[in-house]
């Protein structure tokens, strides 16, 4: 193929990607070739990892975050009953608040006394669970011990051989309970702070926290492998040890999990620990078909760099079936590997949109929809969505015309309207908002739920929309017409329900936007798997 052929077919992506195909001949596969001499072809810049960066405080959440604290220290046995409930329902901007919290702690804390004050604390409450069981006296007691630990719960130990005089029980109850919060948001930040507290208090809470990692499982695992390098090596052997009781101590097993983010942690984690054992897993999701994984594993490889060149230098010949030069540096290495995947996909994108543009002058708007539907999949972001947004519309009205159950009909009119960012005054926009409004108010009178205020909005959008006007004012239509109540009773309901009103229409509002998230959602996903089959 050549060059002047691939320039035209990829004028509707990126220009720097046009310019890159302009610049690397393909051979008859369509694989890049590598050139015989230096080439002046301008390849994309590498992702970069961005650094870990501390959480910031909030300083709501910290009134909120102490607020809670001094009702668990509090001398009033209520007071610290109730505030339990809180340590589960935390605001979502915590996380900076704990660690500031903790921070004041590690500086005030009593080192001494405190090992004291929790051993108490934990050998009443084993007594109490014991008390009903006979101690067994055989086997290892050292194992036996430490098993015993894991499932204790000490949070509730200290909290039930209450000193709330005692600065030092007020600071390790805090402790606890922030442990508790941090094992609760349960994120890859949050695990970090799991892991600081390890190096800030040593062995004073190394088995409360191995317990939360052992409950995250594998959310934990992106800040372990970070940990392999940490500073202090207490905290290298410990987070070491925690991989290997969950089962994901190399890169096979650590990236074993389908939760996307977390993945794409896994992969930002053996960039930032420079990993060259993990760059075989890592290289073999830098082409993926989810941009997050993706660009994961591309910042990932941009990050170990020189030492993994080999490896490199094997994925490109792999994918393109020609040795690199060897005058090529990781980071060329890199870029023209990661070029070549581009192409690559880009290229079936391509034939995607020419298939649905085709099909879409065929008139045949189901199958047009369905090729645009695996170019959104691919490449959300692509030149031509304003393309596909026809095809969209027509397929809508053609299965509201089929009588199709409105969710189909609805997720075409949204993905139409989302593909272009048109403004709210343009009459295109109103069209769809208000076909989108219709449906959505029939659909809830399908379900039995009749709803005035889609059709009414569908009215404002489009007032000259039948089918919503209709459903205001024939009886016996979706929406049924005001009772017979008198007047006097109307207006005494009216002032009543005044407050109730207002909140019942922001609670729909939002209960709207959340129903069209679900139905992209559904449809997308619905596309994904269909491509997959």
């Amino acid at each position: 193929m050549a060059p002047r052929t691939i320039m035209k077919q990829t004028l509707t992506f990126s220009a720097l990607l046009a310019l890159v195909l302009l610049g690397s001949p393909v051979n008859a596969a369509g694989d890049v070739t590598a050139p015989a001499g230096p080439a002046s072809v301008t390849l994309p810049s590498l992702p970069r990892l961005e650094p870990i960066v501390p959480p910031e405080t909030d300083p709501i959440a910290l009134r909120e975050l102490d607020r809670v604290l001094e009702q668990l220290t509090a001398p009033d046995a209520r007071s610290r009953q109730g505030a339990r409930a809180a340590l589960q329902d935390l605001p979502d901007n915590a996380l900076g608040a704990i660690r500031l919290r903790i921070q004041d702690i590690r500086a005030s804390l009593d080192r001494k006394a405190a090992p004291i004050v929790l051993g108490n604390a934990r050998a009443q409450g084993r007594k109490k669970l014991r008390s009903a069981a006979t101690e067994d006296k055989k086997g290892d007691k050292s194992a036996q011990k430490e098993s015993a630990d894991l499932a204790e719960d000490w949070l509730e130990f200290m909290l039930a051989t209450a000193l709330p005089d005692d600065a030092t029980w007020r600071d390790v109850v805090k402790l606890l309970a922030m442990n508790r919060m941090l094992g609760t948001i349960g994120t890859t930040p949050a695990v970090r702070e799991i892991i600081a507290m390890h190096a800030y208090f040593g062995e004073l809470l190394r088995l409360d926290l191995q317990r939360l990692v052992l409950r995250l499982r594998d959310k934990a695992v992106p800040a372990l492998i970070e940990a392999r390098k940490h500073d202090a090596e207490i905290v290298r052997r410990w987070a070491g040890r925690q991989l290997e009781n969950l089962g994901r101590a190399i890169p096979g097993e650590a990236v074993s999990t389908n939760d996307t983010q977390l993945l794409a942690d896994v992969l930002r984690a053996y960039g930032r620990t420079r990993d060259v054992d993990a760059l075989r897993v890592v290289l073999s999701f830098c082409n993926s078909e989810r941009e997050r994984l993706r660009e994961a594993a591309r910042e990932a490889i941009t990050a170990i760099g020189e030492p993994g060149i080999w490896q490199l230098r094997e994925a490109y010949l792999s994918m393109t079936g020609n040795k690199p030069p060897r005058e090529w540096g990781w980071d060329r290495l890199a870029r023209e590997l990661f070029t070549a995947h581009d192409r690559k996909r880009l290229a079936e994108v391509h034939e995607f949109m020419a298939r649905g543009v085709e099909l879409s002058k065929q008139e045949k708007y189901d199958g047009a929809t369905a090729s645009f539907d695996n170019v959104l999949s691919r490449a959300p972001l692509v030149d031509r969505r304003s393309d596909m947004e026809a095809a969209f519309i027509k397929q809508g009205h053609a299965l509201r015309k089929s009588e199709a159950p409105p969710e189909q009909t609805i997720a075409m009119f949204i993905k139409a309207s989302a593909l272009t960012h048109r403004p709210q005054q343009d009459e295109q926009w109103k069209s769809l908002e208000a076909e989108i409004s219709y449906l959505e108010g029939a659909l809830l009178a399908e379900n039995g739920t009749p709803d005035r205020f889609s059709f009414k909005r569908a009215l404002e959008l489009s007032p000259n929309h039948t089918l919503a006007h209709s459903a205001l004012t024939t009886p016996g239509a979706a929406v049924s017409k005001a009772d017979t109540k008198t007047p006097r009773n109307i207006a005494i309901g009216a002032i009543s329900l005044v407050p109730l009103t207002l909140t019942l229409v922001l609670a729909e509002h939002q209960r709207r936007l959340r129903r069209r998230q679900r139905l992209m959602s559904s449809a997308l996903e619905g596309s994904v798997a269909s491509e997959g089959e």
